[in-house]
């Protein structure tokens, strides 16, 4: 039987708080941008409710990580945007759906993209990559957000335009848990970048990796590591996020570095009560292995830390929380300084606009020009009040996973019987 970590009374009462502020909240703008209690009052609590979320997609069942038996988004349309050909929504798991980030140069040959290998931002990238290096994604979405996509026929833009014509222009996912039965009910998220041995100069690693550093496995034949793990949860209102990366020179040299997407915080999973930075790395808190022994994780996930928590635009002095991972947000070219998960996500809308054949929703993955990175959503007056992109657009729910969904099924699928004609 699982062992799961169980969240403390105190933290129930903070996500209670959260769902209370959500449900008084005038309308969607305003809930995922009004004032908020500060993130550091409650000191670790959200760094401990992080760790659950991983131990729970980590923890082995059934011979894989339990995330790895959730639904990938391509199962959810295997016509949304970036899909390996040949995908299908049946849950036959044979073969893994790696797949190329939105944001990845694609590489001939191959379903994944291609590792950033050029500066982005002054910041130069990892002096260890072979030319051509590349690495893969999959994003999986636990039974709870599975089942509400697709019941919801928010499989297409089409289907969430008119899913959320119903529901002022809305799209809300299931979660804001009121406690810990409401908890296992709420939307979830995984992304996880895997990177192939042969993208690195000597040293590099193997599978199994003999000094348990680096989580790997053989996927489809080749071996791969875990190199970085975001994961999100519809705990509260604005969505909880995190983000992980192991303690590696060789995948992730430059983890905590304050000169890329700020330094790393986890004053639970670790022994530090302070941001740490690079070359100043932190030791694992008892409780966290104790607890990683009791659920049976595989041993390399000792090295794997948390990089930090974000719950909230901005801090008490007003100033934007900071949250990437070193290798996610610069392979995906994200400035040094500009990396905020909610602030992003909050973007996710569908402008009503048929985009072009193979390609997601207008706006993708992205600030708007004019638009912030960091800090509230907002074009102007970063207090509060913020007013949409687009007038009138169908607000995701921060999940962009929504806006890689096709036009319309019938659109996509001769997209696709059109392309399968062309000769190679």
């Amino acid at each position: 039987m699982r062992k799961r970590l169980r969240p403390s009374a105190a933290l129930l009462s903070i996500v209670a708080a959260a769902a209370l502020f959500g449900i008084q909240s005038k309308d969607r703008a305003e809930a995922a941008t009004g004032p908020q209690e500060p993130e550091n009052l409650y000191g670790p609590s959200f760094a401990y409710l992080a760790w659950n979320l991983f131990l729970d997609a980590m923890t082995p069942t059934n011979g894989s990580l339990t995330f790895e038996t959730w639904t990938e988004q391509c199962q959810l349309n295997p016509n949304m945007m970036g899909c390996p050909g040949g995908t299908n929504a049946t849950g036959d798991r044979k073969l893994r759906m790696l797949h190329r980030s939105p944001f990845a140069k694609k590489i001939p040959g191959t379903e994944c993209g291609a590792m950033t290998p050029t500066p982005v931002g002054g910041y130069p990238p990892p002096s260890n990559l072979k030319p051509g290096a590349m690495y893969c994604e999959e994003v999986f979405v636990n039974p709870a957000e599975a089942s509400f996509v697709r019941r919801s026929l928010l499989t297409t833009l089409v289907g969430q335009q008119s899913y959320g014509k119903a529901r002022n222009g809305t799209i809300n996912f299931p979660g804001t848990g009121l406690n810990d039965s409401r908890l296992e009910l709420d939307s979830v998220e995984v992304k996880v970048d895997w990177v192939p041995a042969t993208a690195y100069k000597n040293p590099t690693f193997a599978c199994p990796d003999a000094g348990n550093r680096l989580y790997t496995e053989t996927i489809n034949g080749a071996c791969y590591a875990l190199a970085a793990v975001h994961i999100s949860s519809k705990v509260m209102p604005n969505w909880l996020w995190a983000t992980f990366e192991p303690d590696s020179n060789v995948t992730n040299p430059n983890r905590c570095d304050p000169k890329l997407y700020g330094p790393c915080f986890d004053p639970w999973g670790t022994t530090s009560t302070r941001p740490y930075e690079k070359g100043h790395p932190a030791q694992q808190s008892p409780e966290l292995h104790r607890t990683m022994a009791e659920t049976h994780l595989n041993r390399a996930f000792n090295n794997y830390f948390l990089t930090g928590v974000q719950t909230q635009f901005v801090d008490d002095n007003g100033q934007p929380i900071l949250l990437g991972n070193s290798f996610i947000e610069f392979n995906q070219g994200v400035p040094p300084g500009k990396s905020s998960c909610i602030t992003c996500h909050q973007y996710a809308s569908f402008d009503g606009k048929q985009p072009p054949q193979g390609a997601p929703e207008n706006n993708f993955g992205k600030p708007p020009h004019g638009w912030p990175s960091t800090g509230y959503a907002c074009n102007q007056n970063q207090n509060r009040n913020c007013t949409p992109v687009v007038p009138n657009a169908t607000t995701q729910d921060f999940s962009w996973i929504l806006g890689l969904m096709p036009y319309s099924d019938a659109g996509a699928k001769a997209h696709a019987n059109k392309s399968q004609s062309r000769p190679n």
